[in-house]
Protein backbone atom coordinates (compact mmCIF):
# COMPACT_ATOMS: atom_id res chain seq x y z
CA UNK A 1 0.00 0.00 0.00
CA UNK A 2 0.79 3.99 -0.31
CA UNK A 3 1.82 4.03 3.35
CA UNK A 4 4.04 1.35 3.40
CA UNK A 5 6.36 2.23 0.19
CA UNK A 6 6.43 5.77 1.77
CA UNK A 7 7.89 4.34 5.18
CA UNK A 8 10.36 2.27 3.03
CA UNK A 9 11.82 5.46 1.23
CA UNK A 10 12.28 7.41 4.71
CA UNK A 11 14.43 4.03 6.01
CA UNK A 12 16.52 4.47 2.78
CA UNK A 13 16.95 8.51 3.03
CA UNK A 14 18.21 8.17 6.14
CA UNK A 15 20.26 5.66 5.26
CA UNK A 16 22.21 8.01 2.97
CA UNK A 17 22.26 10.45 5.41
CA UNK A 18 24.08 8.51 8.32
CA UNK A 19 26.32 7.91 5.65
CA UNK A 20 27.47 11.47 5.14
CA UNK A 21 31.10 11.92 6.42
CA UNK A 22 32.74 15.05 4.16
CA UNK A 23 33.29 17.35 7.14
CA UNK A 24 31.85 21.51 5.94
CA UNK A 25 32.13 24.98 7.33
CA UNK A 26 28.89 25.66 9.44
CA UNK A 27 27.07 28.54 7.77
CA UNK A 28 25.73 31.14 10.02
CA UNK A 29 22.34 30.77 11.19
CA UNK A 30 20.12 33.70 10.03
CA UNK A 31 17.52 34.72 13.28
CA UNK A 32 14.01 34.53 11.72
CA UNK A 33 10.60 34.82 14.05
CA UNK A 34 9.52 31.57 14.82
CA UNK A 35 6.19 30.31 14.05
CA UNK A 36 4.10 27.27 14.43
CA UNK A 37 3.88 24.63 11.96
CA UNK A 38 0.32 23.66 10.94
CA UNK A 39 -0.63 20.37 12.53
CA UNK A 40 -1.42 17.80 8.86
CA UNK A 41 -4.91 17.26 9.15
CA UNK A 42 -6.70 14.05 10.07
CA UNK A 43 -8.79 12.58 7.36
CA UNK A 44 -12.07 13.02 7.86
CA UNK A 45 -13.68 10.30 9.95
CA UNK A 46 -16.10 9.15 6.71
CA UNK A 47 -12.98 10.35 3.76
CA UNK A 48 -11.57 7.47 1.89
CA UNK A 49 -8.66 7.38 3.34
CA UNK A 50 -10.00 7.07 6.80
CA UNK A 51 -12.11 4.32 5.37
CA UNK A 52 -9.07 2.55 4.70
CA UNK A 53 -7.36 3.25 7.42
CA UNK A 54 -9.88 1.75 9.59
CA UNK A 55 -10.00 -1.47 7.09
CA UNK A 56 -6.96 -1.79 7.46
CA UNK A 57 -6.94 -1.79 11.23
CA UNK A 58 -9.75 -4.14 11.23
CA UNK A 59 -7.65 -6.97 9.32
CA UNK A 60 -4.52 -6.61 11.35
CA UNK A 61 -7.57 -7.57 14.29
CA UNK A 62 -8.95 -10.20 12.75
CA UNK A 63 -12.72 -8.56 11.44
CA UNK A 64 -12.44 -9.69 8.67
CA UNK A 65 -15.90 -9.10 7.76
CA UNK A 66 -16.19 -5.64 9.82
CA UNK A 67 -12.89 -4.40 7.10
CA UNK A 68 -14.17 -5.54 4.03
CA UNK A 69 -17.51 -3.06 4.82
CA UNK A 70 -14.93 -0.36 5.34
CA UNK A 71 -13.37 -0.82 2.04
CA UNK A 72 -16.66 -1.24 0.47
CA UNK A 73 -17.47 1.65 1.86
CA UNK A 74 -14.42 3.67 0.52
CA UNK A 75 -15.30 2.40 -3.06
CA UNK A 76 -18.39 3.69 -2.77
CA UNK A 77 -16.81 6.78 -2.52
CA UNK A 78 -13.80 6.32 -4.85
CA UNK A 79 -14.03 2.65 -7.41
CA UNK A 80 -11.05 3.39 -8.15
CA UNK A 81 -9.02 3.93 -5.04
CA UNK A 82 -6.17 0.85 -5.31
CA UNK A 83 -5.65 0.90 -1.68
CA UNK A 84 -9.13 -0.19 -0.93
CA UNK A 85 -9.48 -2.91 -3.64
CA UNK A 86 -5.82 -4.38 -2.07
CA UNK A 87 -7.87 -3.99 1.02
CA UNK A 88 -11.51 -5.52 -0.09
CA UNK A 89 -9.10 -8.27 -2.14
CA UNK A 90 -7.78 -9.08 1.31
CA UNK A 91 -10.70 -8.95 3.38
CA UNK A 92 -12.25 -11.82 0.75
CA UNK A 93 -9.18 -13.98 1.24
CA UNK A 94 -9.86 -13.86 4.79
CA UNK A 95 -13.85 -14.86 4.38
CA UNK A 96 -12.97 -17.43 1.84
CA UNK A 97 -14.62 -15.22 -0.98
CA UNK A 98 -11.84 -16.76 -3.47
CA UNK A 99 -13.83 -15.74 -6.75
CA UNK A 100 -14.37 -12.12 -5.30
CA UNK A 101 -10.68 -11.64 -4.45
CA UNK A 102 -9.34 -13.45 -7.90
CA UNK A 103 -11.68 -10.54 -9.54
CA UNK A 104 -10.16 -7.67 -8.05
CA UNK A 105 -6.77 -8.96 -7.92
CA UNK A 106 -6.47 -10.03 -12.01
CA UNK A 107 -7.84 -6.36 -13.10
CA UNK A 108 -5.56 -5.05 -10.72
CA UNK A 109 -2.79 -7.17 -12.06
CA UNK A 110 -3.61 -5.97 -15.55
CA UNK A 111 -3.76 -2.43 -14.69
CA UNK A 112 -0.04 -2.85 -13.04
CA UNK A 113 1.69 -6.06 -13.97
CA UNK A 114 4.98 -5.27 -12.09
CA UNK A 115 3.09 -4.74 -8.79
CA UNK A 116 4.56 -6.48 -6.16
CA UNK A 117 1.92 -6.00 -3.16
CA UNK A 118 -0.40 -7.52 -6.33
CA UNK A 119 1.40 -10.65 -6.52
CA UNK A 120 2.02 -11.33 -3.34
CA UNK A 121 -1.26 -11.82 -3.06
CA UNK A 122 -2.11 -13.64 -5.85
CA UNK A 123 0.59 -16.17 -4.50
CA UNK A 124 -1.20 -16.16 -1.03
CA UNK A 125 -5.31 -16.79 -3.31
CA UNK A 126 -3.12 -19.82 -5.21
CA UNK A 127 -2.10 -20.68 -1.88
CA UNK A 128 -5.47 -20.86 -0.24
CA UNK A 129 -7.08 -22.41 -3.23
CA UNK A 130 -4.81 -25.62 -3.33
CA UNK A 131 -3.12 -24.27 -6.52
CA UNK A 132 0.50 -25.24 -5.71
CA UNK A 133 1.48 -25.50 -8.58
CA UNK A 134 0.10 -22.07 -10.43
CA UNK A 135 1.93 -19.83 -6.86
CA UNK A 136 5.22 -21.73 -7.80
CA UNK A 137 5.03 -20.48 -11.44
CA UNK A 138 3.93 -17.07 -10.40
CA UNK A 139 6.66 -16.38 -8.06
CA UNK A 140 9.52 -18.19 -10.14
CA UNK A 141 8.64 -16.23 -12.88
CA UNK A 142 8.48 -12.52 -11.07
CA UNK A 143 12.12 -14.01 -9.26
CA UNK A 144 13.85 -14.71 -12.99
CA UNK A 145 12.64 -11.09 -13.43
CA UNK A 146 14.03 -9.73 -10.51
CA UNK A 147 17.95 -12.24 -11.84
CA UNK A 148 17.37 -10.94 -15.21
CA UNK A 149 17.32 -7.42 -13.71
CA UNK A 150 20.52 -7.72 -11.84
CA UNK A 151 18.15 -7.36 -8.16
CA UNK A 152 18.51 -9.72 -5.28
CA UNK A 153 15.42 -11.92 -4.74
CA UNK A 154 12.48 -10.41 -2.77
CA UNK A 155 13.14 -12.44 0.57
CA UNK A 156 9.21 -12.27 1.19
CA UNK A 157 8.53 -13.32 -2.33
CA UNK A 158 11.23 -16.25 -2.22
CA UNK A 159 9.98 -17.19 1.68
CA UNK A 160 6.28 -17.15 0.03
CA UNK A 161 7.63 -19.69 -3.07
CA UNK A 162 9.44 -21.95 -0.36
CA UNK A 163 5.97 -22.76 1.33
CA UNK A 164 4.78 -23.23 -2.30
CA UNK A 165 7.35 -25.72 -2.53
CA UNK A 166 7.23 -27.27 0.90
CA UNK A 167 2.88 -27.75 0.27
CA UNK A 168 3.85 -29.82 -2.97
CA UNK A 169 6.17 -31.85 -1.28
CA UNK A 170 9.58 -30.67 -3.39
CA UNK A 171 11.27 -30.70 0.12
CA UNK A 172 14.65 -30.39 -2.26
CA UNK A 173 13.58 -26.95 -3.76
CA UNK A 174 12.39 -25.79 -0.69
CA UNK A 175 15.92 -26.41 0.85
CA UNK A 176 17.72 -25.49 -1.93
CA UNK A 177 15.27 -22.08 -2.03
CA UNK A 178 16.28 -21.66 1.79
CA UNK A 179 19.60 -21.98 1.75
CA UNK A 180 19.76 -19.12 -0.72
CA UNK A 181 17.84 -16.77 1.39
CA UNK A 182 20.01 -17.87 4.71
CA UNK A 183 23.25 -17.52 2.81
CA UNK A 184 22.22 -13.53 2.64
CA UNK A 185 20.71 -12.94 5.87
CA UNK A 186 21.04 -15.98 8.11
CA UNK A 187 18.73 -14.07 10.82
CA UNK A 188 15.92 -13.74 8.30
CA UNK A 189 13.20 -15.49 11.06
CA UNK A 190 11.15 -16.49 8.03
CA UNK A 191 13.39 -18.70 6.19
CA UNK A 192 14.27 -20.35 9.81
CA UNK A 193 10.70 -21.27 10.39
CA UNK A 194 10.36 -22.53 6.79
CA UNK A 195 13.41 -24.81 6.90
CA UNK A 196 12.09 -26.08 10.22
CA UNK A 197 8.71 -26.83 8.72
CA UNK A 198 10.18 -28.60 5.85
CA UNK A 199 12.04 -30.95 8.31
CA UNK A 200 8.59 -31.15 10.17
CA UNK A 201 7.22 -32.09 7.41
CA UNK A 202 9.93 -34.83 6.59
CA UNK A 203 9.27 -36.58 10.25
CA UNK A 204 12.61 -34.76 11.27
CA UNK A 205 11.77 -33.65 14.37
CA UNK A 206 14.39 -33.20 16.05
CA UNK A 207 15.98 -31.30 13.57
CA UNK A 208 12.50 -28.88 13.29
CA UNK A 209 13.12 -28.67 16.46
CA UNK A 210 16.81 -27.25 16.86
CA UNK A 211 15.97 -25.04 14.24
CA UNK A 212 13.04 -23.82 16.03
CA UNK A 213 14.78 -23.15 19.13
CA UNK A 214 17.21 -20.92 16.90
CA UNK A 215 14.50 -18.75 15.63
CA UNK A 216 12.83 -18.23 19.10
CA UNK A 217 16.39 -16.77 19.89
CA UNK A 218 16.47 -13.88 17.18
CA UNK A 219 12.39 -13.39 17.95
CA UNK A 220 10.90 -14.58 20.91
CA UNK A 221 7.74 -12.25 19.91
CA UNK A 222 6.40 -14.66 16.73
CA UNK A 223 3.39 -16.32 17.87
CA UNK A 224 4.07 -18.53 14.57
CA UNK A 225 7.29 -19.81 16.45
CA UNK A 226 5.85 -20.93 19.40
CA UNK A 227 3.09 -22.74 17.37
CA UNK A 228 5.27 -24.49 15.24
CA UNK A 229 6.95 -25.44 18.88
CA UNK A 230 3.99 -26.80 20.11
CA UNK A 231 3.27 -28.93 16.41
CA UNK A 232 6.98 -30.53 16.83
CA UNK A 233 5.56 -31.65 20.42
CA UNK A 234 2.40 -32.84 19.30
CA UNK A 235 4.00 -35.45 16.85
CA UNK A 236 6.62 -36.62 19.55
CA UNK A 237 2.96 -37.18 22.19
CA UNK A 238 4.54 -34.63 24.39
CA UNK A 239 0.70 -33.02 24.78
CA UNK A 240 1.36 -30.91 27.95
CA UNK A 241 4.23 -29.28 26.71
CA UNK A 242 2.50 -28.76 23.08
CA UNK A 243 -0.56 -26.70 24.96
CA UNK A 244 2.24 -24.44 26.56
CA UNK A 245 3.54 -23.59 23.29
CA UNK A 246 -0.15 -22.60 21.80
CA UNK A 247 -1.07 -20.85 24.88
CA UNK A 248 1.98 -19.15 24.42
CA UNK A 249 1.38 -18.61 20.69
CA UNK A 250 -1.78 -16.68 21.83
CA UNK A 251 -0.63 -14.94 24.57
CA UNK A 252 2.00 -13.25 21.87
CA UNK A 253 -1.10 -12.48 18.88
CA UNK A 254 -4.55 -13.03 20.05
CA UNK A 255 -5.01 -13.75 16.13
CA UNK A 256 -2.98 -16.51 15.62
CA UNK A 257 -5.55 -19.03 13.60
CA UNK A 258 -3.27 -21.95 13.58
CA UNK A 259 -2.75 -21.50 17.70
CA UNK A 260 -6.27 -21.74 18.35
CA UNK A 261 -7.04 -24.33 16.00
CA UNK A 262 -4.06 -26.40 18.13
CA UNK A 263 -6.06 -26.02 21.01
CA UNK A 264 -9.31 -26.38 20.05
CA UNK A 265 -7.64 -29.61 18.79
CA UNK A 266 -5.87 -31.33 21.71
CA UNK A 267 -8.99 -29.91 24.26
CA UNK A 268 -11.13 -32.75 22.04
CA UNK A 269 -8.85 -35.36 22.39
CA UNK A 270 -9.03 -34.78 26.03
CA UNK A 271 -12.21 -34.24 25.78
CA UNK A 272 -12.41 -30.79 27.23
CA UNK A 273 -15.13 -29.71 25.08
CA UNK A 274 -15.80 -26.39 26.48
CA UNK A 275 -12.25 -24.95 26.00
CA UNK A 276 -12.95 -26.92 22.60
CA UNK A 277 -15.67 -24.88 21.42
CA UNK A 278 -14.13 -21.65 23.06
CA UNK A 279 -10.91 -21.55 20.85
CA UNK A 280 -12.11 -23.05 17.56
CA UNK A 281 -15.76 -20.09 17.83
CA UNK A 282 -12.42 -17.63 17.97
CA UNK A 283 -10.87 -19.37 14.92
CA UNK A 284 -14.01 -19.17 13.21
CA UNK A 285 -14.48 -14.98 14.21
CA UNK A 286 -10.87 -14.59 12.56
CA UNK A 287 -11.88 -16.99 9.31
CA UNK A 288 -15.48 -17.57 8.95
CA UNK A 289 -15.41 -19.90 6.70
CA UNK A 290 -12.02 -21.88 7.64
CA UNK A 291 -12.94 -26.01 7.16
CA UNK A 292 -10.93 -27.24 10.45
CA UNK A 293 -12.52 -24.20 12.87
CA UNK A 294 -15.83 -25.14 11.37
CA UNK A 295 -16.11 -28.83 11.64
CA UNK A 296 -13.75 -28.50 15.17
CA UNK A 297 -16.57 -25.97 16.10
CA UNK A 298 -18.96 -28.55 15.78
CA UNK A 299 -17.40 -31.99 16.97
CA UNK A 300 -17.32 -29.40 20.49
CA UNK A 301 -21.11 -29.08 20.34
CA UNK A 302 -21.62 -32.88 19.72
CA UNK A 303 -19.59 -33.46 22.85
CA UNK A 304 -21.51 -30.88 25.17
CA UNK A 305 -24.68 -31.86 23.87
CA UNK A 306 -23.68 -35.70 24.49
CA UNK A 307 -22.37 -35.22 28.23
CA UNK A 308 -25.89 -34.03 29.18
CA UNK A 309 -28.49 -35.95 30.69
CA UNK A 310 -30.83 -37.82 28.25
CA UNK A 311 -33.48 -35.36 28.48
CA UNK A 312 -31.09 -32.22 27.62
CA UNK A 313 -29.51 -34.01 24.76
CA UNK A 314 -32.75 -33.59 22.88
CA UNK A 315 -32.81 -29.88 22.86
CA UNK A 316 -28.73 -29.08 22.39
CA UNK A 317 -28.24 -31.79 19.90
CA UNK A 318 -30.06 -30.00 16.69
CA UNK A 319 -27.55 -26.82 17.27
CA UNK A 320 -24.72 -29.48 17.02
CA UNK A 321 -26.02 -30.86 13.83
CA UNK A 322 -26.85 -27.33 12.55
CA UNK A 323 -22.97 -26.45 12.31
CA UNK A 324 -21.76 -29.76 11.49
CA UNK A 325 -23.68 -29.10 8.20
CA UNK A 326 -22.62 -26.18 7.87
CA UNK A 327 -19.15 -27.32 7.94
CA UNK A 328 -20.17 -29.66 5.28
CA UNK A 329 -21.55 -26.98 3.41
CA UNK A 330 -18.17 -25.51 3.22
CA UNK A 331 -16.40 -28.92 2.63
CA UNK A 332 -18.20 -31.65 1.02
CA UNK A 333 -16.32 -34.15 1.90
CA UNK A 334 -16.15 -33.35 5.49
CA UNK A 335 -16.65 -36.97 6.43
CA UNK A 336 -16.03 -36.72 10.07
CA UNK A 337 -19.18 -34.39 9.94
CA UNK A 338 -21.20 -36.51 7.86
CA UNK A 339 -20.70 -39.38 10.33
CA UNK A 340 -20.53 -37.19 13.55
CA UNK A 341 -24.12 -36.60 12.65
CA UNK A 342 -24.95 -39.78 12.17
CA UNK A 343 -24.24 -41.14 16.03
CA UNK A 344 -26.26 -38.06 17.00
CA UNK A 345 -28.79 -38.75 15.57
CA UNK A 346 -28.30 -42.28 16.90
CA UNK A 347 -27.10 -42.02 20.33
CA UNK A 348 -28.93 -38.25 21.21
CA UNK A 349 -32.08 -38.18 19.49
CA UNK A 350 -32.52 -42.14 19.24
CA UNK A 351 -33.25 -41.68 16.02
CA UNK A 352 -32.63 -44.83 13.87
CA UNK A 353 -33.61 -44.03 9.97
CA UNK A 354 -31.85 -40.80 10.45
CA UNK A 355 -28.74 -42.01 11.66
CA UNK A 356 -28.99 -44.89 8.52
CA UNK A 357 -29.38 -41.96 6.28
CA UNK A 358 -26.49 -40.14 7.25
CA UNK A 359 -24.55 -43.79 7.09
CA UNK A 360 -25.49 -43.76 2.90
CA UNK A 361 -24.08 -40.36 3.05
CA UNK A 362 -20.94 -41.26 4.74
CA UNK A 363 -20.52 -44.40 2.70
CA UNK A 364 -21.16 -42.00 -0.61
CA UNK A 365 -18.56 -39.77 0.64
CA UNK A 366 -15.76 -41.93 1.58
CA UNK A 367 -14.47 -43.78 -1.86
CA UNK A 368 -13.66 -46.81 0.20
CA UNK A 369 -14.16 -47.83 4.06
CA UNK A 370 -11.25 -50.18 5.49
CA UNK A 371 -11.44 -52.22 8.70
CA UNK A 372 -9.96 -49.29 10.79
CA UNK A 373 -12.66 -46.96 9.98
CA UNK A 374 -14.51 -46.73 13.05
CA UNK A 375 -17.68 -45.85 11.20
CA UNK A 376 -18.02 -48.78 9.56
CA UNK A 377 -18.73 -50.98 12.59
CA UNK A 378 -20.94 -48.01 13.77
CA UNK A 379 -22.74 -47.90 10.09
CA UNK A 380 -22.76 -51.97 10.52
CA UNK A 381 -24.46 -51.50 14.38
CA UNK A 382 -27.34 -49.09 12.79
CA UNK A 383 -28.39 -51.35 10.33
CA UNK A 384 -28.28 -54.19 12.62
CA UNK A 385 -30.37 -52.28 14.94
CA UNK A 386 -32.93 -51.53 12.34
CA UNK A 387 -33.16 -55.18 11.02
CA UNK A 388 -33.62 -56.36 14.81
CA UNK A 389 -36.41 -54.04 15.53
CA UNK A 390 -37.73 -54.18 12.13
CA UNK A 391 -37.57 -58.27 12.62
CA UNK A 392 -39.19 -57.46 15.95
CA UNK A 393 -41.84 -55.61 14.23
CA UNK A 394 -42.54 -58.38 12.20
CA UNK A 395 -42.88 -60.93 14.95
CA UNK A 396 -45.22 -58.98 16.52
CA UNK A 397 -47.04 -58.72 14.03
CA UNK A 398 -47.09 -62.55 12.83
CA UNK A 399 -48.42 -63.43 16.98
CA UNK A 400 -51.01 -60.59 16.46
CA UNK A 401 -51.84 -63.12 13.59
CA UNK A 402 -51.88 -66.07 14.33
CA UNK A 403 -54.13 -64.63 17.49
CA UNK A 404 -56.50 -63.69 15.62
CA UNK A 405 -56.67 -66.72 13.33
CA UNK A 406 -56.66 -69.30 16.39
CA UNK A 407 -59.77 -67.15 17.60
CA UNK A 408 -61.03 -67.54 14.55
CA UNK A 409 -60.80 -71.33 14.21
CA UNK A 410 -62.32 -71.93 17.47
CA UNK A 411 -66.33 -73.54 17.36
CA UNK A 412 -69.10 -71.21 17.30
CA UNK A 413 -71.49 -72.32 20.28
CA UNK A 414 -75.27 -70.50 19.64
CA UNK A 415 -75.70 -68.33 22.31
CA UNK A 416 -78.47 -69.39 25.51
CA UNK A 417 -82.27 -68.86 24.84
CA UNK A 418 -83.33 -65.59 26.20
CA UNK A 419 -84.97 -65.93 29.41
CA UNK A 420 -88.92 -66.94 29.28
CA UNK A 421 -90.77 -63.86 30.29
CA UNK A 422 -93.11 -64.01 33.27
CA UNK A 423 -96.71 -62.89 32.77
CA UNK A 424 -97.81 -60.67 35.66
CA UNK A 425 -100.86 -62.18 37.86
CA UNK A 426 -104.39 -61.64 37.38
CA UNK A 427 -106.20 -58.15 38.62
CA UNK A 428 -108.41 -58.90 41.47
CA UNK A 429 -111.04 -56.59 43.15
CA UNK A 430 -110.26 -54.37 46.05
CA UNK A 431 -112.71 -55.62 48.75
CA UNK A 432 -115.35 -53.00 49.72
CA UNK A 433 -113.85 -50.53 52.29
CA UNK A 434 -115.04 -50.59 55.77
CA UNK A 435 -117.75 -48.27 57.14
CA UNK A 436 -116.80 -45.66 59.18
CA UNK A 437 -116.76 -46.39 63.56
CA UNK A 438 -120.39 -46.29 64.72
CA UNK A 439 -121.75 -46.33 61.36
CA UNK A 440 -124.22 -49.47 60.83
CA UNK A 441 -123.96 -51.07 57.35
CA UNK A 442 -127.02 -50.65 54.97
CA UNK A 443 -129.22 -54.15 55.20
CA UNK A 444 -129.39 -56.21 52.21
CA UNK A 445 -132.34 -56.08 50.34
Amino acid sequence: MKITRLLLSAGLLAAVIGCATTETKPEPTPVVEETKKPEPEKPKVDSVAALVADGTKLLKEGRATDAKAKFEAALAKDAGNKDARVGLAQANLKLGDFDGANAILSDLKKAEPDSREVVLLLGLLHKEQGDFKAGIKLYEGELEKQKAAGQAPDPEMLNNLITMYRLSKDYDEAIKACTTLLSRDPTNNDALKNLSLVYFDQGKYDLAETIAINSLKLNDKDAALYNNQGMIRVKKKRYPEAMSYFYKAVSVDPNNLAAHLNIGSIALRYRDYQNASKHFAEAMKLEPKHPEANLGYGLALSGLSGSLPPDEQAKKAPDAIAQLQRAIEIDANATEAIGEIAMIQKLQLSNLEEAKNWCDKYKAAKSKMDDKDPMKGECASIEGEIKAKEAAARAMEQMKKAQAEEEAAKPKTPPPPPAAETPPPPATEAPPAAPPAGETPPAGT
